[in-house]
């Protein structure tokens, strides 16, 4: 297995990565440095096509995404729908297909190839020393304007769930931990991450992932209801962070990946965890309305319910059969 350290997730390299169960993963792995240095609008349309011809075939990834988008937005036509779908395929293996330049492009080249926009509403904080909370949805893109701010020497950390498979592991903080930072898993638990958030890392916090309704509120996302964790309130009153959104894209027609900041929530928390959990999904509708394609809806983020009430994937596949 990957290492686990005391203080944090740091899988290093392993001899037995060099055992032949294991050569097809390195081929992938040369592979995609291989396409780090690809110019980006030739790897940008093999990526287009073949994310199209992934997503028109990966019917169970294709058939969640399609869910969320009619349940989030019932207004939407078949042919938004689909399209919207197409699109998110292509932004998925562009975004995956470059992933590489994270790990092996000098930091000059990630300044000019991933910009922040809305930098005015983060830069001074950090300049401050102050604890921020980065609250940053699941987008294909999430990984670069996070990997931009550690290469500019602030410490960074996370929470993540480690891969089964220990050179996967390895490889996925690659680019992740190239520069400064520290990764934690449940086993480390949030604590952890508090401590190094009050030792001056930034958090990246993801907020939108479905845990349950015992710890969660259930409250207004989109046209629906979500089960949201009400854990940023709670974040703020241990560490006296600020919070502040970022929702990353990638804009296939510049070759730019862009973390879109917006101001920060001073409103937080408010004493009532209802009240945090709305205000967290308010944030996350107004960073993903602009660039719906650009979400992981392929997540099963809307799978809990009150009881009693079914979730809209059982609905949908009874309504098939």
């Amino acid at each position: 297995m990957a290492s686990v350290t005391s203080d944090h997730h740091q899988p290093h390299f392993q001899w037995s990565f060099l055992h032949p169960r294991y050569w097809g993963l390195w081929l992938g792995l040369l592979f995609a440095l291989f396409l780090a240095f690809w110019p980006s609008r030739l790897r940008d349309r093999f990526a287009a096509w073949l994310g199209r011809s992934v997503g028109r075939r990966s019917r169970g990834a294709r058939f969640r995404a399609r869910v969320n988008l009619k349940t989030c937005f019932p207004d939407w036509d078949e042919q938004t729908v689909e399209q919207t779908l197409d699109r998110m395929f292509e932004r998925a293996a562009q975004v995956m297909l470059s992933t590489g330049t994270l790990a092996v492009r000098s930091p000059r080249y990630l300044e000019r190839r991933i910009k922040l926009r809305g930098e005015e509403h983060l830069q001074p904080l950090l300049d401050a020393g102050k604890p921020v909370v980065l609250m940053v949805p699941h987008s294909w893109a999430i990984e670069f304007p996070g990997v931009l701010i550690a290469s500019r020497g602030h410490r960074w950390t996370t929470m993540m769930n480690p891969n089964p498979n220990p050179m996967l592991d390895w490889m996925m903080l690659l680019g992740r931990n190239r520069f400064q930072g520290k990764m934690y898993t449940r086993k480390h638990g949030i604590k952890a991450m508090l401590a190094a958030l009050r030792d001056g890392h930034t958090a990246y916090y993801l907020p939108d992932q479905d845990h349950g309704m015992a710890k969660s509120e259930y409250v207004p996302f989109f046209a629906t209801y979500k089960a949201t964790l009400p854990g940023l309130g709670r974040m703020i009153e241990a560490t006296g962070a600020v919070v502040v959104p970022l929702f990353a894209t990638y804009n296939p027609e510049t070759g730019l990946y862009e973390g879109h900041i917006r101001p920060a929530m001073l409103d937080l928390p408010s004493g009532d965890p209802a009240v945090d959990a709305r205000r967290m999904n308010e944030e996350l509708e107004a960073m993903i309305a602009p660039h719906p394609e650009q979400y992981m809806w392929i997540l099963k983020i809307l799978r809990s319910r009150p009881e009693g009430e079914i979730d809209p994937y059982t609905l949908a596949k009874r309504a098939q059969s």
